[in-house]
This record gives structure tokens, sequence and C-alpha cells, in this order.
């Protein structure tokens, strides 16, 4: 089959490259709401995915993999960015932000996390500004002219249960489930912190800054920072959800100063959900440690209840595919060092190899010989020596400024 197809559609793809033209159907998308948290009842809590031609979607992988080899070969794309780039990902983006920080707070200073929300980012991009960034980058020629119609006369329908909407004209914005829109985002972005002294990390349309705050002189100066971004915003036409906004104020001498955008107070949170992970103001990462737990206690009452084979094999491998990631997800970010934390997590750990039958009288260190498990202690000690494996040898990205 893929001998048969391979010369048709290359004869496809050269044709629409040269010409700069894209066939209809391959920019016609059914939109499939996907609910992210809150009321369900409010459209604003789901995230619009498209669903596009396959074909399409195979001549947008070509491309992107010629244009990502570009701008790394290149140094375009700058460091604060992770996520769609080769190196850089959801660990290293929380490694390398809150390395300073702690770093900080160690130190027996204050530090502020700033946490910006852009109001729909990928459906706002204006289309004719992209395409000057895209040129700006050296991205010219018959792929400018490709994207250029890849974006231009797009239509959607929303497609809920079978049921379709009428078709819509797209007049901005990159699509969500495409393979080419989020490294057009990256670009369209990737000037935010030009001139900005705090340290900026960047993952997809989420942003954070931080910078210490142990003094008003310090604070003002992170302050001059949003202020900058508040200005890139404008100027792109990317408008921020203030509302969404919020300010981490960590370390015990942190005077707590007030930050603004624009007229706008940005509020203070005790906590923030990190891309999956729960940091606290004081840093400390029990908060993460108790929802950790929380999940996977739900996944192991559930697995109990309705599972009525409960042989080893079975048990086991439920255990290592829908329980144990609850308690290890990104733990090389908050790895316990509290007593009360490490017992806890193990606590899961116990409760679950009980459940798993023929190993009746046996202690834990036993039952974890005889199921050929680790300790959770030491699998976060592993994973640690992974991850640094990894940094060393470049095959993680991680820049400490």
């Amino acid at each position: 089959m893929r001998d048969i197809i391979c010369r048709p559609l290359t004869l496809l793809f050269q044709k629409s490259l040269s010409e700069g033209v894209v066939p209809s159907d391959w920019k016609h998308a059914n939109i499939t709401p996907i609910f992210k948290k809150g009321d369900r009842s409010n459209l604003s809590n789901y995230r619009p995915i498209s669903l596009t031609c396959i074909t399409g979607k195979v001549m947008e992988a070509i491309i992107k993999e010629k244009m990502v080899d570009y701008l790394d070969s290149n140094n375009i794309l700058r460091d604060s960015q992770h996520v769609f780039r080769r190196g850089r990902s959801y660990l290293t983006n929380l490694l390398e932000f809150f390395e300073e920080a702690t770093q900080e707070v160690d130190d027996k200073k204050a530090y502020d996390v700033i946490y910006l929300d852009f109001q729909k980012a990928f459906h706002v991009v204006p289309h004719k500004r992209l395409l000057l960034k895209l040129k700006a980058t050296g991205i010219l020629g018959t792929v400018v002219t490709w994207i250029d119609n890849w974006l231009t006369d797009r239509k959607q329908r929303g497609v809920i249960r079978g049921t379709m909407s009428q078709w819509a004209c797209v007049h901005s914005g990159v699509p969500q489930g495409s393979i080419l829109g989020p490294l057009l985002f990256l670009i369209y972005r990737n000037d935010i912190d030009t001139n900005i002294y705090s340290k900026l990390v960047k993952f997809a349309d989420d942003t954070k800054v931080g910078g210490l705050a142990d003094t008003e002189l310090a604070a003002q100066q992170l302050q001059r920072d949003i202020d900058l971004i508040s200005d890139w915003a404008d100027t792109w036409q990317m408008k921020f959800n203030i509302d969404k906004c919020k300010v981490l104020h960590v370390g015990s001498r942190n005077i707590k100063y007030r930050y603004f955008m624009g007229p706008t107070e940005i509020k203070v949170a005790d906590y923030e959900k990190d891309l999956g992970v729960y940091v606290d103001a004081s840093m400390s990462h029990s908060r993460q440690c108790g929802e950790a737990i929380k999940k996977a206690n739900r996944m192991l009452g559930y697995i109990s209840r309705c599972v009525e084979f409960k042989s080893r094999e079975v048990m086991l491998r439920l255990y290592n595919s829908l329980v144990r990631p609850h308690l290890e997800y990104f733990v090389q970010v908050w790895s316990p060092y509290l007593k009360k934390d490490i017992a806890a997590l193990e606590k899961m750990q116990r409760r679950a190899t009980r459940m798993i039958p023929g190993l009746i009288g046996m202690s834990y260190e036993e039952r974890l010989v005889e199921l050929n498990l680790f300790s959770l202690k030491q699998r976060r000690l592993r994973g640690d020596m992974i991850q640094v494996y990894k940094i060393l040898t470049g095959l993680d990205v991680f820049l400490i400024t």
C-alpha cells in the first residue's frame, strides 16, 4: 500500500508547494469541543480542536520538519520556548524556571512568580502579522506563499455527536489540532521576551515570569518587564486574560509588591497549577503530594471495585499503568523532602501491593522483591539520575542563567 500511494502523494505535494496553492479540502476543519475544567455549561471551558484532512496533515508535517531544521540550525527560536522543540519539554520548562526560584529562596531571598494567561491565544493570531514575522525569520519563497494560502479562506464547522453546524469562515488564528499551527504560534510570539531582564519561560501559550522581590527596587524591575510584555501584546494584538493572571509571593522576606497590567492589579494566589504540577508559595510541594495521592487513591479504589479477576499479572499491570504514574508525574520537579510526604506516597504503593493475591503475610519489602518492584523513593532517585544523564548528554536542553 505504501508503494502504491507514495508516488501520487509526492506529485501532489510537489505541485501544491511549487504553485503555492493548498486544496480547499485541506483547509476545511471539523471542530470538536474538548472539555478543560470548570462549569460544563460554560462554552469558554471547552477547547476547540480542529480535525482536518489526513493528506493535508502529512504535507504540514513535511513543511514543519524543514522549518524546524532551519530555525534550530540558525538559533532563531529563543531558549525560553519549551515544547514543540527538540530537547525541550514540560519537564525542562519546570526544572529550568524553578531552579532559579528555589536557589533564591534557599539563599533567604524573596521571589515572585507571575503567571500570564493569553485570551484565546491560538485563535486571534493575525495572519498578515504572522506572515511578516515568518519573512523576518528568513522563511521566504514558495514556503511562505504556501503557508499564506494555507491560512487563507479557511472554513470550519462544529460537530457534536454527529450533528454538524453550518460552515463558518476563519479570518484569524492558527488551527488547534493541526501539525503546523503550534510552530507558527511559537514563531509569532518568539520575541515576547525582548529586553526582558527577569526570568521568562514559555510553553505553547502559557508564560511565566519570575524575579527577585525582597526589595522594592527589585520588584519594580519585574513590574517594568510586565509593562514591556503588555506593550508587546498590544502591538501584536494578543490580549491577556487579566482575571486569570496570578502572582505567587515566595519567601519569608517577600515584600508582597502589587503588580499591575495596565490599570488592573494582578491577583495574588496561594498556589497555582503549573503544567499539571501544583506550586505554592511555601515551595514545599506538600500540596502536589496530596493531589497525587488523591488521584492514585481514586484510581486504586476504582480498580478494587470494578476489576473482578484480580490475578497477580492483571493487578500489577493495572497498578503500573494507571496508579503509579499519578505518584510520579514530573516528580523530578516536586520530589518530596518532608518525611510525612515521603511516607504518604510510599503508603499508596504499600496499599496497592497488599491488594495483589498470593502475598498474604509478607512484609512490604518482601512483597517488593516478590513482585520485582522498587520502592518509590528508589524510583525517584533513579529518575533523577536519568534526568541528569539527559541534561549532561544534551538529550534535554537545560539552561542556567
